[in-house]
């Protein structure tokens, strides 16, 4: 996989992610989180206030939709998190995060 990727949102704001080796995001910082599968594919989008907790739902949503990457974003701020997330959200619809909107 890429180290990077950049991804539109649904505004056309560009957003750049991280890579985390080992799916390990080696950071307690906050910040937003992708799952993807082996085709590059974003099966699962989220933010958190410590990205150590973005490995949560990884097998998860390996078992569901074949996740095997993470990819992080550092985003401190509160706010700014939940606006890249939902702009992600709109522009992506995630496998994994319409399952967990159904529920």
């Amino acid at each position: 996989m890429k180290p990077y990727i950049d991804l539109k949102g649904a505004s056309g704001a560009v957003y750049r992610y991280k890579l985390a080796e080992d799916r390990d995001p080696r950071t307690t910082i906050a910040g937003n989180y992708l799952y993807l599968n082996a085709e590059g594919d974003v099966v699962f989008a989220g933010e958190a206030n410590n990205l150590h907790d973005s490995t949560r739902g990884f097998a998860d949503a390996a078992e569901k939709h074949g996740a095997e990457h993470l990819y992080t974003r550092l985003n401190v701020s509160g706010a700014s998190r939940a606006e890249e997330l939902a702009d992600l959200l709109a522009a992506l619809s995630p496998v994994g995060n319409a399952e967990a909107t159904e529920d």
